[in-house]
């Protein structure tokens, strides 16, 4: 039964990142993730992530509160976010933490979840 007043449970950000730079830089992704889970009070439970040969990444940052994840294409420079966090987690603090580290331009769209 859908209860309309309800409050959502989480807020789903997808970041696109156009014109970004240092995207096949794998250490530095990661810098931003953790960088990202620290300025949210988040809590990471683990973490995995693939460096494409010649380039590009793939990833996913699992928390508590729920998930980080990231896709890069470096050719195009071009990177997509996910960033899903429940409770009182405030994704949108993110999109700074992903311009400081890459720049560019992005494309956000937040749904709420629940």
């Amino acid at each position: 039964m859908h209860k309309k007043n309800l409050e959502p449970k989480g807020k789903h950000l997808i970041i696109d990142l156009y014109h970004a730079n240092h995207l096949n830089d794998l250490e530095l992704m990661k810098t931003a993730i953790h960088d990202i889970v620290s300025q949210t009070n988040t809590t990471l439970l683990f973490e995995n992530f693939h460096h494409f040969n010649p380039s590009g990444i793939t990833g996913i940052a699992c928390l508590a509160e729920s998930h980080i994840s990231v896709h890069t294409w470096p050719e195009h420079n071009f990177a997509a976010f996910d960033v899903f966090m429940c409770g009182k987690a405030q994704p949108e603090i993110a999109i700074a933490i992903l311009k400081h580290y890459f720049g560019g331009t992005e494309s956000i769209t937040m749904l709420k979840r629940g």
